[in-house]
Order: structure tokens, then C-alpha cells, then sequence
């Protein structure tokens, strides 16, 4: 029986931010999208700033040293911020779900940022926990962190519900025993988590 639900954050409870923005910071300068992207992700991870290693002025230090920017860090910030739209129908799912009884939890593999998300849009309050590579050392890359958060959270692997837009982060948490939703789209997604736990 399904206890706790686990949301991530963008790409399910928010727009994919990190993707759009990184993508139109690329079509500004005239960078190629894919390669852009791929390169901040490597610096995301090489300097361990998604995992708390390294701080946010370190990523775009590095960044910069393979890209000429013609925009400063934070327009740069600006325009990925504001592809972080949060998605009404997922929080309004959110607190139906708390409404029923289960607990929730976010697990984002996110830097300092998520914090600065919910200065904004005011999410956290809605759930249990809070589960940030940045803060936690690690993330949904390594299957550990599925066992890890649901003895955080007091439960078996088999009594979570894992939502997540990423493919590889889905198969991990399966591997793990947690049940789960591979969230693509809005309203298939609501409606798959809304059959799981009989909302």
C-alpha cells in the first residue's frame, strides 16, 4: 500500500526550466542548443555543484571559460528562472493528495536554486520533506537514493510513489522496489497517479 509520494520538482511540478531556459540562452548568442546544454550539464556535474560541492559562482566561471557570454550571470539566471513556471494542476493534484492522507515529499536533483524557487512561489509548506541533491551529497543518478529517502521517510520502497520526468531516474527507483509514474504529460500523468492511489 502506497504511504508517500514523491514529486519532482521541474519537469513535474513546474515547467522543465533548466532545459528551455539554457536553450534560449543558446539561440541568443548563437550557440548550438544541444551542445550548450550538454556542456553546462558536465559543468553542473564536474564541479560537483549539483551535489553541493561547489558553489554557484564556481558553475559559471567554468561555463565561461567555454562560451563567451555576451549576457551577464544574472540575465543569464533571469531567463532560466522564468522558464520555471509552476504547473497549477500539479499542485492543486498535490494537495488533494495530502487532502486524502498520504505524505509527500520532494526529490529533485536541484542545486541552491530550489530554495530560491520556493522564496517565490511559496511550495514547500506543502510537503513532509524535502529532498535536494545540493543539500543531500547525492541524486537520482545514483540508485541509492531511493533506499535512502524512504527509510528517511520511515516507509518501505514498495509503499512509495516516485513521480519523475526522467526516464533513467524512473528505471532506477523501479530497480529499487518503489512504484512509479513517468510524468510526459500533465493530464495522462495526474490521472496515472490519481488511479495508483485510488484518488
Amino acid at each position: 500500500m502506497i504511504k508517500v509520494v514523491f514529486f519532482d520538482f521541474g519537469g513535474v511540478m513546474a515547467d522543465e526550466g533548466w532545459v528551455n531556459g539554457l536553450t534560449d540562452i543558446a539561440h541568443h548568442h548563437g550557440f548550438l542548443p544541444h551542445k550548450f546544454f550538454d556542456d553546462a550539464c558536465d559543468v553542473l556535474w564536474s564541479t560537483g555543484y549539483m551535489y553541493g560541492r561547489a558553489d554557484e559562482a564556481t558553475f559559471w566561471e567554468k561555463l565561461g571559460e567555454r562560451y563567451d557570454f555576451k549576457m551577464s550571470v544574472d540575465e543569464m539566471r533571469n531567463v532560466i528562472f522564468g522558464r520555471f513556471s509552476m504547473r497549477p494542476k500539479v499542485i492543486e493534484l498535490i494537495q488533494r493528495v495530502n487532502a486524502a492522507g498520504y505524505r509527500t515529499a520532494i526529490l529533485s536533483d536541484q542545486t541552491n536554486w530550489l530554495e530560491e524557487f520556493d522564496d517565490r512561489f511559496g511550495f514547500f509548506k506543502l510537503f513532509d520533506r524535502v529532498f535536494n541533491s545540493y543539500e543531500m551529497g547525492i541524486g537520482k543518478k545514483m540508485p541509492e537514493v531511493f533506499p535512502l529517502v524512504c527509510k528517511e521517510m520511515g516507509i518501505e520502497p514498495q509503499e512509495a510513489l516516485f513521480v519523475d520526468d526522467n526516464e533513467g531516474h524512473i528505471e532506477r527507483a523501479k530497480s529499487c522496489g518503489l512504484n512509479t509514474v513517468y510524468f510526459i504529460d500533465v493530464d495522462e500523468g495526474i490521472k496515472e497517479i490519481e488511479k495508483l492511489i485510488n484518488l
